[in-house]
């Protein structure tokens, strides 16, 4: 049986399943989902997924464009409730 390394263990989006990591679709990225959740924000108030801008609201996506994406970009949250509403 071959040694495998510690930490070669990646999965196809090179997330290191032995490091406690998981690809979170929404985030595009690997995470730790006890030290992040993969979900929306629940204080962003316009998503973009990497090509689309989207509405949100309390965390849900309510709509987005429906632009064509040549290469997909990084999901974030574009623009964030004020604090205290």
């Amino acid at each position: 049986m071959p040694i495998i390394a510690p930490g070669s263990d990646f999965d196809l989006h090179h997330c290191i399943a032995s490091a406690g990591y998981t690809f979170c679709e929404i985030l595009g990225r690997c995470i730790r989902v006890w030290e992040e959740a993969c979900a929306i924000p629940n204080n962003c108030l316009t998503w973009n997924d990497g090509c689309n801008t989207c509405g949100v609201n309390e965390g849900k996506i309510t709509m987005c464009t429906e632009m064509f994406c040549i290469a997909q970009g990084t999901p974030e949250c574009m623009v964030y409730a004020p604090d205290g509403h």
